[in-house]
């Protein structure tokens, strides 16, 4: 990759992402109108009370919406707790969103709701029990993010593993669903995923992907909502093109300033990192010897102040070529936007790997 350009996601290529681009993606994904939520989310430190409210300052409804969203996200871990624990099938069709994505223990990646709840069914009388545990967490409007470790107990002598989960999920009406999971495997790599499920990698997110979603009219530009999505989309493609190109040139201090202070990351070859400290420190023993990386977004959506998107990286590095699957969670302040967590598949976590290893000094 020539060290003065890098690649954006499909299908064009970009130079290094512009500021102003960013700010406007920025003020795009935040939503244009100023409505509660959007009130709530904003770190400007605001002492008024919001109009038609009760009196209290805004970081109250900000801490009211968090612990509501919290016991959400909770609520939703102790119900997928039910169902391995129980073989609840009447429960599991309720857990995951119909455009729900999935990568498994043993490194598989399953995409939309019915492929990821005939997985669950399948695994159910192999399972005994999947504790997880919350490390971190953010919300924005509907959607949610949970970082932390996992513990999956087999009744087969080889199923047993665990590793570290990242789970992403929104709210239908008034229950929230799993919308994407990523399991990271350290230690064994559970019950094999059926390959009768497995239909290989869906086509890379374009704008006119996004828009099908929302109607033919969406296709011609005429649905504004699907225009927000599509220009929220550029804006998080950005912000990843930005990553690499600071990965890509050994630019530490501006990968590091994109993080957020308590970022959480598993970057290749290397173990988990929580906070912006740890993480920089295993950024650090990566650059530059790691070499270049290209990523591509297979999964996105967002919600006010908040983004996710899942996809494919390849990892060029001493003639060794790694592959594997990526999840970043995106959110946005007032200052811009700010990684909340990355995490990466291969080399110890759904090994993906070639043989060999780096050597790190």
């Amino acid at each position: 990759i020539p060290r003065d350009r890098i690649a954006l996601m499909n299908p064009v290529r970009l130079h290094r992402a512009y500021p102003a681009l960013l700010l406007t993606g920025c003020l795009l994904m935040s939503g244009c109108a100023a409505n509660t939520a959007d009130l709530m989310q904003g770190t400007s430190g605001l002492a008024g009370a919001l109009p038609g409210g009760d009196g209290r300052a805004l970081a109250a409804y900000k801490a009211e919406f968090n612990a509501n969203a919290l016991a959400g996200m909770d609520t939703l871990m102790l119900r997928t707790d039910e169902v391995w624990r129980r073989d609840n099938r009447t429960e599991l069709a309720r857990l995951y969103s119909d455009k729900a994505t999935l990568l498994t223990p043993d490194g598989k990646l399953l995409t939309g709701g019915e492929a990821v709840r005939e997985y669950v069914s399948a695994q159910l009388p192999t399972m005994a029990t999947l504790d997880t545990w919350r490390d971190e967490f953010g919300a924005s409007g509907i959607m949610t993010f949970m970082y932390g470790r996992y513990d999956a107990d087999s009744n087969e002598p080889s199923g047993d593993n665990k590793g570290i989960h990242l789970t992403i999920a929104m709210r239908d009406r008034f229950n929230w669903q799993i919308r994407s999971k990523v399991y990271l495997s350290f230690d064994g790599s559970g019950v094999p995923t059926a390959p009768e499920l497995l239909t290989g990698d869906p086509l890379p997110v374009s704008p006119d992907s996004i828009r099908a979603a929302f109607g033919v009219r969406a296709l011609n530009g005429q649905n504004d909502r699907a225009e927000w999505q599509v220009n929220s989309y550029f804006a998080v493609n950005s912000f990843i093109s930005a990553w690499q190109y600071a990965w890509n040139n050994d630019e530490f201090d501006d990968a590091v300033a994109m993080m957020a202070p308590g970022v959480v990351v598993r970057f290749p070859y290397d173990i988990p990192a929580v906070g912006k400290t740890n993480a920089a420190y295993s950024l650090q023993r990566l650059l530059p010897a790691v070499g270049d990386v290209t990523m591509s977004i297979l999964d996105f959506d967002m919600s006010e102040r908040l983004s996710f998107c899942l996809g494919t990286y390849t990892l060029n590095a001493g003639g060794q070529e790694l592959t594997g699957y990526y999840m970043a969670v995106i959110g946005i302040q007032d200052e811009g936007p700010e990684l909340r967590s990355l995490v990466f598949s291969g080399a110890g976590a759904n090994e993906g790997s070639t043989e060999g290893s780096l050597d790190f000094h």
